[in-house]
């Protein structure tokens, strides 16, 4: 499989009681397809309006169009694909006008993280946590969105691992793919160096809540932090 290099094990969810080990071969490979192609479309390697080529992507993953047909189907339910009847299907606009509604849906559920079945962390999780703040350190001063978005889904795939219900983490999941693209959208128009300190210190909040086993205030500090986003956007919409 190809795509990016990050800390986390794809995100996809599973019927509810199913954990991640007890995926059938067929549930791996549409999580990892899942997982790539949706990660190309947040950082725009896939922008709004570009074609879904299936035998591209066939080729590509060296496997058959019926799992890209699920992986395509589960995009379209999600809001991130246009499939229509007589036109190639294609990447979805980003949707502005309900990103208000979107990201209020989105901290209601940040504030169910601890509330609901929260996992706690592993090493393994503490030590992606723990390698976040750097990468924002490593962010030169001039806007650099994929690195950004990079770590944007790294960060949000780290949560995603706190999740322990399975219905919430399906929906939270969602949500953040819905509402993501819209760094690429708003950054060239925002305070650089003002957006990274921000949520550099952010990120080193949400890192001591995961520290002390938090989870529940982990998840207020990501709703307080989807909050200000929704702040410093406002005028722009």
């Amino acid at each position: 499989m190809t795509g990016s290099t990050h800390p986390t094990a794809p995100i996809d969810q599973l019927p509810a009681g199913r954990e991640s080990a007890e995926q059938t071969p067929a549930e791996r490979r549409f999580a990892e397809l899942l997982h790539t192609i949706r990660r190309r479309i947040v950082l725009h390697d896939l922008p709004p309006g570009a074609a879904i080529d299936l035998d591209a992507l066939a080729a590509e993953f060296a496997v058959s169009r019926t799992p890209l047909r699920a992986v395509i189907q589960r995009l379209v339910d999600d809001g991130l694909v246009i499939r229509r009847h007589g036109v190639p299907t294609c990447v979805a606009p980003i949707d502005l006008e309900g990103l208000p509604g979107a990201m209020a849906f989105r901290m209601r559920l940040a504030e169910m993280i601890g509330a609901l079945s929260p996992r706690q962390p592993d090493a393994s999780l503490l030590a992606a946590f723990r390698a976040l703040p750097a990468r924002f350190d490593a962010l030169g001063p001039a806007p650099d969105l994929r690195a950004f978005g990079m770590i944007d889904l790294d960060l949000h795939e780290c949560v995603c691992r706190l999740i322990g219900n399975p219905h919430l983490l399906r929906t939270y999941d969602r949500m953040f793919f819905l509402t993501a693209r819209m760094w690429v959208h708003f950054l060239p128009r925002l305070d650089w160096p003002r957006e990274v300190a921000t949520f550099r210190r952010e990120t080193e909040d949400w890192l001591q809540a995961v520290e002390r086993g938090d989870i529940e205030g982990l998840g207020f500090l990501i709703r307080n932090s989807l909050a200000h986003v929704l702040h410093r956007i406002a005028p722009l919409l």
